[in-house]
């Protein structure tokens, strides 16, 4: 089961799309309501994107209510608003940058599991005004003209970030979502 933390953006149904494409079953869940105990019910968790802008708020309630992912015990992706989530509860900075809301050429700095049999440079959608820098420790995966940190992946545990939309990117988007869920049962299997 995938559980997807839904943070109010209307791409989740794509997400969910995905995620059902590549064989899986999944629910969805409000992220007010997410709670460390569902976790135990998952092999893999989807952080969506949000219209919430997080320069404009206090992170304290993102960083308190998700710092159980920090313990890495279940895969996650986070994509877009979910990535800055993700970097924020790892001591990331955000910034506001550029509008950007189109495809766009991604280039793949770090090779790895999430990127395996995409075509590069990887055209992904973008939908966002901020971004993040990289957390200390991580690994910097992709970047673009806009911004550095497109991707990146925790140096030892099952946790990556995208700034871009796979969901709405077609078949290469998909196959970066594939690629993460095929690693959520490798890791299942060997828990």
């Amino acid at each position: 089961m995938i559980l997807i933390v839904h943070f109010g953006s209307k791409k989740v149904p794509q997400i969910q799309a995905a995620v059902e494409d590549a064989g899986y079953a999944c629910r969805i869940v409000d992220w007010e309501k997410f709670t460390a105990a569902e976790m135990a019910s998952c092999t893999g968790i989807i952080f969506s994107g949000s219209p919430t802008f997080l320069t404009e708020i206090d992170h304290a309630i993102y960083r308190e209510k998700f710092a159980c992912v920090k313990a890495g015990k279940i895969p996650v992706l986070g994509i877009c608003f979910g990535h800055q989530v993700l970097g924020i509860i790892h001591g990331a900075r955000i910034f506001r940058g550029p509008a950007v809301r189109t495809a766009i050429p991604i280039r793949v700095v770090k090779k790895d599991v999430l990127f395996s049999g995409l075509q590069e440079p990887i055209s992904m959608t973008e939908d966002h005004t901020e971004g993040i820098s990289l957390p200390a420790s991580f690994i910097h995966l992709a970047s673009s003209d806009q911004y550095l940190v497109e991707a990146m992946r925790h140096p030892t545990l099952p946790i990556w970030g995208v700034q871009f939309h796979p969901e709405t990117a077609g078949t290469e988007g998909w196959k970066l979502i594939r690629n993460f869920l095929v690693h959520c049962r490798k890791e299942a299997v060997t828990a």
